[in-house]
């Protein structure tokens, strides 16, 4: 096994000559993950004091689908305007969107809130895979993908707790707005880090038609699940997978493309790694919308223990990538393959367990779920990115949370069409339909293998050649 005395330990990110860039991109993690987890504990309360529970989907929805579009956007408007002043521009949108949420009469304002940040903070995330790409150096990645890990897993454990006591001792409101100041400390920290010039090269035209046509193809995704029929979900998916297909076609003959010029081939190893970060979470997309409800509705828990069961995916990607952040070549080539496997044998598991009701089973598949991205995504991201031509270097870091958005999106609607064709809800009250759904996610999980054991072996040899000595 290759040595991995080269990588860089986490004392030397936080403590060394690159400390202030590296904990500049962990805070705008953690205004991203906090963010997620604050929102989605205080949201049931938002809605009801509001009066809008028919609208309690959206909040999620147009935080995701903002996210996706502000991400995609991020490398163009750091060429247009610069680095430093895009960072502090989302800094203080997402201050104002944390403090439209905090003051909003009614859901209208509110969901305009959750606008506004899922842009800053989707363009603030994809902008600290940009600097980590520019700053910390490739071969440092992985050790700072598995320190960002530690921000998730505090995000996942701290957040519903920061959520769930300020809106207990004080309202949800007080819980909404106190992630402002969290946006103001990055903005400054951007201030101090980022160099006050701008870049060199500036990007011509403005990306009009192609981002309508992003976050056209996104919200459509993200509601189609729930179209009155099955017809008009599948309507609106095929819809809006041609408004994304279209969206990409017009940005390869685009001046200032806001992604990879060879993004719809599966041949260059940047552009395959991004298809399997955008494959895996399509996968797995339906444990996050039927999980919860099986533990309640099935499985007889209370609210709050569905959501403590529902986290140990999140739990489980955050801690395996803290464990392998500083494997050597070879191993981080074979967990790159073994990644993806996981995930079809934890969906696989997850299905028998749903359709049986076996709660400590679907625990343990959640678990697996969340350790097969925890043990491979840091290096699928470190590869593609120096993968990626140099030219294109920005537009593939910040097309990473993206692609992962858009995945998910599809994966939801996907599962959705799929759980309301078999039934879901039955009157019987069987899980059947959504153990269906789960058994095909675990099936759409071979594409991602077969990519996975291609870009594995196509990155191995100039990883290993540029990175790493020889033994």
């Amino acid at each position: 096994m290759a040595a991995s005395a080269d990588n860089v330990r986490w004392r030397d990110l936080l403590l060394g000559p690159n400390r202030t860039a590296v904990w500049t991109i962990c805070l705008g993690v953690a205004l991203h993950a906090f963010n997620w987890f604050v929102v989605s504990t205080i949201t049931p309360s938002a809605v009801i004091e509001l009066q809008g529970t028919e609208l309690l989907s959206w909040v999620t929805a147009f935080f995701l689908v903002f996210s996706i579009v502000g991400s995609s956007g991020a490398a163009f408007l750091k060429a247009k305007l610069g680095l430093r002043s895009v960072l502090i521009g989302a800094s203080v949108a997402a201050a104002l969107g944390s403090l439209i949420i905090a003051m909003a009469p009614n859901m209208e304002v509110l969901l305009a809130g959750r606008v506004v940040q899922g842009f800053a903070e989707g363009m603030v995330l994809a902008l600290c895979y940009v600097i980590a790409a520019d700053v910390v150096g490739e071969k440092a990645l992985p050790s700072l993908f598995g320190l960002l890990a530690v921000v998730w897993a505090t995000a996942t454990i701290g957040g519903p707790i920061m959520g769930g006591v300020l809106a207990h001792a004080w309202s949800w409101r007080v819980a909404a707005g106190a992630l402002a100041p969290v946006a103001i400390l990055f903005m400054i920290m951007a201030l101090v880090v980022l160099p006050a010039r701008g870049d060199d090269v500036r990007a011509k035209g403005w990306p009009l038609l192609r981002m309508i046509l992003l976050t056209g193809g996104s919200l459509a995704l993200c509601v189609a699940s729930d179209a009155a029929s099955q017809a008009q979900a599948i309507a609106m998916m095929v819809i809006a997978l041609a408004a994304l297909t279209l969206g990409f076609v017009l940005d390869r003959r685009a001046r200032s493309p806001l992604f990879p010029s060879r993004i719809l081939s599966p041949h260059p190893a940047g552009s395959l790694g991004l298809w399997i970060i955008g494959l895996m979470p399509l996968a797995e997309a339906g444990v996050f919308l039927f999980i919860p409800y099986v533990a309640q509705v099935f499985m007889g828990m209370s609210v709050m223990h569905a959501g403590q069961i529902s986290s140990l995916t999140a739990i489980g990607w955050s801690f395996s990538a803290m464990i392998v952040a500083r494997a050597g070549v070879r191993t981080a080539t074979r967990l790159i393959m073994i990644g993806p496997v996981l995930l079809t044998a934890g969906m696989l598991l997850m299905a028998w367990a749903v359709e049986h009701g076996q709660p400590v089973v679907m625990a343990a598949a959640l678990l697996a779920c969340g350790i097969a991205f925890g043990i491979c995504n840091g290096f699928l991201c470190q590869r593609t990115i120096a993968a990626s031509d140099a030219l294109e270097r920005d537009v593939t870091s910040g097309a990473i949370p993206t692609f992962e958005g858009l995945g998910a999106a599809i994966g939801a609607a996907l599962a959705g069409i799929i759980a309301a064709g078999a039934g879901f809800p039955l009157t019987d009250g069987t899980s059947h339909p959504i153990a269906l759904t789960l058994l095909i996610g675990g099936i759409l999980t071979v594409p991602a293998i077969f990519a996975a054991l291609r870009f594995a072996r196509q990155t191995a040899e100039t990883v290993g050649t540029v990175v790493q000595p020889a033994e």
